[in-house]
């Protein structure tokens, strides 16, 4: 008779590793450390996040809310960030929940600390004192401007780390006619948070791989600010190879509209429509029904079309205006000329190839009840990312933690509860 095996779910990519997320004590939210450490718990790694007592962390008071009812547990950044997860409370400031924040820290693998220099150094969780405690482990500070910069101690945030980086001040690129009543914008949301948080993920598994090898762990510093910076990389090599008087220098140095934009209006909304290249020039004739002004020799060159972006501008304007974003998408599109439709947040949840890919998930939640939310940012075949928990509720897995595996008895977790440390 044969035998059948019971079916087993494959094994995630970081399945065995024990991580760390210590809250932010700042009254300013900052979520990079709940970025990096769901980019862990969701590809498997055990991640206990650490949440202040009867608050909880930034993010479940943000919301938006089931319901719009404020809930702690309900928040949609709080079910977001926090999927896979295990919770405990510990207050940090605190003696007594500084010990039991560093008895979880003595298996852990790595420890994300978004918390600025000088008050890690108040609580004795610093870098330094962390890594000549624990010399396997991998601390990595999650800071506005760097553990070890000049700038240190100073608050940042979002809006700052976008403007100082360089990223608000070209925001809108090659959209500005008008600079002294067209200001640098802010990106959307907390962009610079997730940013960050995911930085800082990529940075503490290259000091994994490093550990491999040499079997210590190591101190990795990661800046809010150089996060950013980090998205504007050939704006580094202008300023540093180009000349003053060179194109690319000039527009670094202005925010007026120096070439083509990138969404235009059209009939129902906004496209981004690129045609700079020879090949997408010639793909754009096509899409637009070889309209004769686009036959004039001003235009045979990427030089000459950069001459005469206006004109060409104003052309393509005018052909969209009479179209739809889905017609010049199917147009652009089957005649390779980048191009896509500027989305709304409920039109990308409604997205068909995002159905198709299966992007969007739906989770069960004790507190929150269904919730759909982004998926897999990408996929493994043999160890794949997966959801197998909703975010925790607040100080959930205290007795599991606190109590099964650091050995607290029922007497101790109660005293402690009651004095308010976890």
């Amino acid at each position: 008779m044969a035998r059948f095996e019971p079916f087993r779910e494959p094994p995630r990519a970081l399945e065995g590793l024990k991580v760390v997320e210590l809250p932010c004590l700042d009254t300013m939210p900052f979520l990079a450390a709940s970025m990096a450490a769901k980019s862990f718990a969701d590809f498997g790694a055990e991640v206990v996040k650490v949440e202040p007592p009867r608050t909880g962390s930034q993010e479940r008071a943000l919301g938006p809310f089931r319901d719009e009812m404020p809930d702690p547990e309900t928040g949609g950044l709080h079910l977001y960030l926090n999927t896979n997860k295990l919770g405990v409370t510990i207050d940090l400031e605190n003696p007594r929940g500084r010990d039991l924040a560093l008895d979880l820290l003595a298996p852990a693998d790595i420890v994300f600390n978004p918390n600025r220099p000088e008050l890690n150094e108040k609580l004795g969780i610093d870098w330094r004192t962390l890594t000549a405690r624990f010399p396997k482990l991998i601390v990595v500070s999650i800071t506005f401007f760097g553990a070890e910069s000049p700038y240190k101690n100073l608050r940042g945030g979002d809006l700052v780390a976008t403007h100082m980086s360089g990223v608000g001040y070209e925001t809108p690129w090659h959209q500005v006619t008008d600079p002294s009543n067209q200001p640098p914008l802010k990106l959307g949301g907390r962009q610079s948070d997730y940013l960050t948080g995911y930085t800082a993920a990529a940075a503490a598994m290259c000091a994994l791989y490093s550990r491999m090898t040499n079997g210590a762990g190591q101190h990795v510093d990661v800046g809010q600010w150089l996060s950013m910076i980090s998205m504007i990389r050939p704006n580094l090599g202008f300023y540093s190879h180009e000349t003053p008087d060179s194109p690319s220098f000039q527009r670094l140095s202005t925010r007026r509209k120096m070439g083509a934009q990138w969404v235009y209006p059209c009939k129902d909304g906004w496209v981004s429509f690129n045609a700079g290249i020879d090949r997408f020039w010639r793909g754009a004739k096509q899409a637009m029904g070889n309209p004769e002004w686009m036959d004039s020799e001003l235009f045979d060159t990427a030089l000459g079309r950069a001459a005469h972006i206006d004109a060409i501008e104003a052309g393509v304007i005018d052909w969209l205006s009479t179209r739809t974003r889905a017609e010049v998408f199917e147009k652009a599109q089957a005649e390779h000329v980048p191009c896509f439709p500027v989305y709304s947040p409920a039109e990308v949840a409604g997205n068909q190839q995002y159905k198709a890919r299966k992007f969007f998930i739906d989770l069960e939640h004790s507190a929150a009840r269904e919730v759909r939310m982004p998926g897999a940012p990408c996929k493994f075949t043999r160890t794949p990312w997966r959801i197998v928990r909703g975010a925790p509720l607040l100080g959930e897995h205290n007795q599991k933690i606190l109590g099964g595996r650091i050995g607290r008895s029922d007497a101790e977790l109660a005293g402690l509860a009651t004095a308010g440390i976890i």
